[in-house]
């Protein structure tokens, strides 16, 4: 299994931006406060992960699996994130501001004052998500399924005037 120690020494050498850990699994891993902005994780497996305070500005985590992560304070800015795995993530005080999610699954995730000014939720599943005193100026929910036990950042805000979709159904 690929270790912290290798990828950091990977990254000292070529840069972060030249990174690329497609297809990895590196589920279980600390990868805690680690810099690979603009790396490619498309497809790797970093379910369970110690995420937090990473940064993956402008990275690419296309098809990636990041089930039950600890994203806590991580840097997402820019990066593209279609179909992402986030069923039960933290991503409280994270920094989404405008990522890419389109069809991203954030089912029962935890994104508790993050930041997704301008992200795009085209189609993202945020069934049961945690929202509350997120930033959501410029976001596009269009089509992003919500349910009754969603949280938005206030109880006023009426996400299906943004083109989100109520949906109560499994």
């Amino acid at each position: 299994m690929l270790t912290r120690e290798t990828i950091e020494e990977t990254i000292k050498t070529v840069g972060a931006a030249k990174l690329n850990l497609s297809g990895e699994d590196l589920h279980g891993s600390d990868l805690s406060k680690m810099e690979m902005k603009s790396a490619n994780l498309t497809r790797v497996k970093l379910e369970g992960c110690d995420l937090t305070e990473i940064i993956l500005q402008e990275a690419t985590l296309e098809w990636a699996n990041l089930k039950e992560a600890d994203l806590t304070q991580a840097n997402l800015s820019k990066s593209k994130c279609f179909q992402i795995n986030l069923y039960k993530a933290k991503l409280e005080e994270a920094n989404l501001k405008e990522a890419y999610f389109g069809k991203a699954n954030f089912r029962h995730a935890r994104l508790k004052k993050a930041n997704l000014s301008k992200a795009k939720l085209l189609y993202a599943d945020l069934r049961d998500a945690d929202l509350e005193e997120a930033i959501l100026e410029g976001v596009d929910l269009r089509w992003a399924r919500y349910n009754s036990q969603t949280k938005w950042p206030n109880e006023k805000f009426d996400p299906s005037l943004t083109g989100a979709v109520l949906y109560e159904r499994e």
